[in-house]
């Protein structure tokens, strides 16, 4: 009877353990699908055909002169345009081949190069279409593939990056920097009506193909595009971000707790950069603590939790940056404030931040009509008069606090003059003398010694 309930045991534990390792295979197998619909990108995507002449052929040169050829015959400028961001879209297929069939550092740089020339090309030939999309058909039609074709050449160089070796890696990050600036000016450049610059970028990021959270995707390359167009459309990027935001968030909250918990497993696999991956999470977590203030509703509530857990991972992988190791912050760090990632001159980070904006300490605020306008959660930081750091100048508004400048708060060890020790004459006078012609004076809260 013993034997019989011992053997019984142990079969239940093997049956519960197989269980266990299917539901999770299962469930790797399930996101492995996602990243690879947000990741992968084929040279059908880009309208081009497979290529078979790679850089590290001797006849190489051969397939770049009938380029050449073929650009010197095309006077249409928007035919020569869709032309020039062709050969882009074949270089950097021709980088990706490169990298999947290991060849030699040397051809991968010399790639990269080959593809960087190219976006140069697609700039310089934008220069000379002189008609806007709303005046010419074919304008539209340009912008509209361009800049899906540019949405994924950022996925491709993304995932490039996280499969090269050290020496490689600095030339694509170098590259992709570059694709971004060219990116946003070429956009705004054929396009400069700012509303209309948002619904197109907006329409062609939607309509890429992907899985149910490539929002968070589109909105990574919103964000990296926001530090690269002029300041006039930085605004405009802000309000797509905000859009992409509460789509990603609203998708996110009508998923079943399954797909919730994949979320996290999907942040912590997909390739892309994690300071920015971590910025989102952060707005969407402020996001939630904003509704959750409205309503609190259990399953909101504990979707919050699970951003919070893929917010844990992302701090790992940020911590195992191809830098040098710096501490990881406590489980729970920074609950109800927002991370900031401090990074010396080398990109590489040196400090987790904690920052709690002054919104939150915001009293209860009137009922509208009193309070005309919602902000959004956006991290665009601002510090206002009263010493204060707050998400965006919005909240600062809303605040009633006038803004000193845009940034984060420095600390200050000084208020007024007064409040700085004024330098010494040195070792021959006695410690009360003042020197002559110098006086340390309070500047943005720092004691600076300045003439007189």
């Amino acid at each position: 009877m013993r034997r019989t309930i011992k053997f019984t045991l142990i079969l239940l534990a093997i049956c519960l353990g197989l269980s266990l390792g299917l539901i999770t295979l299962a469930q790797e197998s399930s996101v492995s699908k996602e990243i690879k619909l947000d990741e992968e990108v084929s040279a059908e995507d880009l309208e081009i055909e497979e290529p078979r002449l790679l850089p590290d052929n001797p006849f190489y040169f051969l397939k770049n002169w009938g380029r050449g050829i073929r650009s010197f015959f095309t006077f249409d400028p928007i035919k020569k345009a869709e032309l020039k961001e062709r050969f882009a879209n074949e270089k950097l297929i021709e980088v990706k081949k490169l990298i999947e069939q290991e060849k030699s550092p040397r051809f991968i740089r010399k790639g990269i190069e080959n593809y960087q020339k190219e976006i140069e090309k697609i700039e310089k030939a934008t220069d000379k279409i002189k008609e806007k999309p709303e005046e010419n058909p074919r304008v539209d039609k340009f912008l509209n593939k361009f800049i899906k074709h540019q949405a994924l050449h950022q996925r491709v160089l993304q995932k490039l990056e996280n499969q090269v070796a050290p020496e490689v890696f600095e030339k694509i990050k170098a590259a992709r920097e570059k694709h971004l600036e060219r990116f946003g000016k070429v956009m705004t450049k054929l396009e400069d009506r700012m509303e209309k610059f948002r619904e197109r970028l907006e329409k062609n990021l939607k309509e890429i193909k992907g899985s149910k959270y490539k929002n968070f995707k589109n909105l990574e390359i919103l964000k990296e595009l926001e530090e690269k167009v002029p300041e006039e459309a930085k605004e405009t990027l802000q309000k797509a971000q905000e859009n992409a935001l509460k789509r990603l968030q609203g998708n996110l909250e009508k998923m079943s707790p399954e797909d919730q918990e994949r979320f996290k497993e999907y942040i912590d696999k997909i390739s892309g950069d994690k300071e920015k991956h971590l910025e989102i999470l952060e707005n969407l977590k402020f996001e939630l603590r904003e509704g959750l203030k409205e309503k609190a509703e259990e399953s909101r509530a504990r979707f919050r939790e699970r951003i919070m857990e893929a917010r844990e991972r992302v701090l790992k992988k940020i911590q195992e940056k191809r830098c040098p190791e710096i501490e990881k912050p406590a489980s729970g760090f920074c609950s109800e404030g927002r991370i900031i990632v401090e990074k010396d001159e080398k990109d590489c980070p040196i400090e987790f931040k904690c920052v709690i904006p002054a919104e939150i300490e915001i009293p209860s605020l009137p009922e509208p009509p009193e309070r005309p306008f919602a902000c959004i959660t956006l991290w665009d930081p601002v510090c206002g008069e009263n010493g204060k750091t707050y998400s965006n100048a919005c909240y600062a508004k809303t605040a009633g606090v006038t803004i000193a400048y845009k940034g984060e708060c420095k600390e200050k060890e000084c208020q007024t003059d007064t409040d700085c020790p004024q330098p010494k004459c040195g070792p021959l006078r006695t410690i009360k003398a003042k020197c002559i012609g110098v006086r340390a004076k309070c500047l943005e809260g720092k004691c600076r010694i300045v003439g007189e």
